[in-house]
């Protein structure tokens, strides 16, 4: 749809193509508006983030309930690397949704870097040892590479500014954080803070709740 700038564009330039009381050629008239429509039609990167940023709000999670940073004392505690990640997750994720949403997210991805076998062994090792994250979907995701598939998707969405080299990052902050924030000593703090979210969530939207929540996708 051509907006209404676009229009008022148009008929300055047909008052511009009147000489003398003679009309040019009409035929350069349509021309002009035919090419103020192609650019409406193709938006640039500006509108195409903030039609991301739109479907995000359009399509609520739990997670967004939840704060849009780590505590301060949480993310000194991180290696530089992870740390550097996190910024960048605050900066080039923001280009389509808050932060909220992977900070407080119910995946969890085992350590192990990009092997899959190394992270299958740390998930097992789970299943050992906090057999309690494989029960409530609500609250924990365990799953390999999971936040390595999350974070390729979103690099391919439009008006994503993110670049390969950071994306590894991001995906490798996100893997330390949910592997060492949200399973072992921490378990119980997180199902704490999952469950609250949760509430909140589906009181505000009970609807969407109950959709989400079917799909097994809280």
């Amino acid at each position: 749809m051509i907006a209404a700038s676009d229009l008022r564009t148009t008929r300055i330039i047909e008052r511009k193509m009147t000489i003398k009381g003679k009309t040019m050629n009409r035929n350069w008239t349509f021309v002009v508006a035919a090419a103020l429509l192609a650019m409406a039609a193709v938006p640039g990167a500006r509108s195409a983030e903030m039609t991301e940023k739109e479907k995000a709000l359009a399509s609520p999670y739990p997670n967004d309930f939840g704060p849009g940073a780590l505590p301060a004392e949480t993310l000194k505690a991180y290696p530089a690397n992870v740390q550097e990640g996190y910024k960048l997750l605050l900066v080039r994720c923001a280009q389509c949704h808050q932060p909220n949403r992977p900070l407080n997210s119910r995946f969890v991805e085992p350590e192990g870097g990009i092997d899959d076998v190394k992270q299958q062994a740390n998930l097992d090792a789970w299943k050992k040892a906090n057999p309690e994250i494989f029960k409530d979907l609500s609250v924990w995701q365990p799953e390999v590479k999971v936040w390595n598939r999350y974070v390729k998707r979103m690099m391919n969405k439009p008006g994503c500014n993110i670049e390969k080299a950071e994306g590894k990052k991001i995906w490798e902050f996100l893997q330390y954080d949910g592997a060492h924030r949200k399973v072992g000593e921490n378990a119980a703090k997180w199902a704490g803070h999952r469950h609250k979210l949760v509430d909140e969530f589906k009181a505000k939207y009970p609807k969407r709740y109950e959709e989400l929540k079917a799909a097994n996708d809280l």
